[in-house]
């Protein structure tokens, strides 16, 4: 009976440390990986610093990142009843998504958008858990590995004057002031998963918003309160290899960013995922208002294909 106890347990433990990126040397490499996530995804330069740290510290790794944010976008199907369009939900596009890219690992991160805005709602909130785990589900039964980013953080202070104290439906236009708050109420929803990872960027980002503050009161990386600037960016980037890659080292943002002007490396390591982002965002078609449809993606993958011999070659030189 012991002896089948330990091999229990042994099994139990080498299931569980598979189920983990943690174990994973080269979490993101050799596998087709896939990005969602709204505005913030969509702007891409997280996506930027994550390629090139990745490519100059692994350059004989294969890398294959496909990043679809999309602006407005929710995975709960919430919206403002005074938005320009209903936003749009992610899982009226995933299926297409995970059909087209057949991806091996997901990263995702929404709840910016899901909250609308507004003071924490139950039936907000449970439609955000709702999507989560409808999302859970179709990426693992794809045969996909799902790890989450927790939402970003909201800076009432970059609206100036611009938020609202109640507590009724009040949107982006005019958000709750304390809507950082319900940020965490989703983060620290996300973070009881057991059985997935989840990389904690809103305790990360806030911790550095904080920090900013009490050294410059009116400072902040995300000027206009929801979205994050170049530093902002680049401080969910270094979270996001600090979790998956903790040997990579990621120097002061400032300092960093200053030097990426002038690396051709990150330059067109930028303008791929752009060039890719754009065109499989497109490719896979999506509504915002209107609808948005290519029906080729042969013109990307051939600008993407370019593009990667140009890269080549500057990590050839590397080596």
């Amino acid at each position: 009976m012991k002896l089948k106890s330990f091999v229990l347990v042994f099994l139990l433990a080498f299931i569980f440390s598979c189920s983990n990126t943690n174990n994973v040397p080269y979490p993101l490499h050799e596998k087709k990986v896939l990005i969602l996530g709204n505005s913030i995804t969509q702007d891409g330069r997280y996506v930027d610093f994550i390629e090139y740290y990745l490519r100059k510290n692994h350059q004989e790794k294969k890398l294959d990142i496909i990043s679809v944010g999309l602006s407005s976008e929710t995975v709960s199907g919430n919206s403002e009843p005074d938005h320009a369009f209903p936003r749009p939900n992610v899982h009226t596009r995933l299926d297409r998504i995970l059909d087209a890219v057949k991806p091996e690992l997901v990263l995702a991160c929404y709840g910016m958008n899901d909250g609308i805005f507004s003071a924490n709602n139950a039936n907000r909130f449970n439609a955000y858990k709702r999507g989560i785990n409808a999302l859970k589900t179709k990426v693992e039964a794809q045969g996909a590995t799902l790890i989450l980013l927790t939402p970003t953080v909201f800076d009432p202070d970059a609206k100036k004057g611009h938020v609202n104290n109640s507590k009724e439906v009040v949107g982006y236009k005019k958000p709750y002031y304390k809507y950082n708050d319900v940020l965490r109420d989703y983060s620290d929803w996300l973070l009881e998963f057991k059985d997935i990872q989840v990389i904690d960027q809103h305790k990360y980002l806030n911790n550095k918003l904080v920090a900013l503050k009490k050294q410059h009161a009116d400072s902040t990386f995300i000027p206009d309160g929801v979205h994050p600037d170049q530093i902002g960016h680049f401080y969910m980037a270094k979270k996001i290899l600090k979790d998956l890659y903790p040997k990579i080292v990621v120097g002061d943002p400032v300092l960093e960013i200053e030097k990426l002007k002038s690396d051709t490396l990150f330059l067109l390591s930028s303008k791929r995922r752009a060039v890719r982002s754009e065109g499989w965002l497109k490719y896979i078609g999506y509504k915002r208002g209107a609808v948005v449809k290519s029906n080729n993606i042969s013109a990307t993958q051939e600008q993407v294909k370019k593009l990667d011999s140009k890269i080549d070659k500057i990590l050839q030189k590397v080596e």
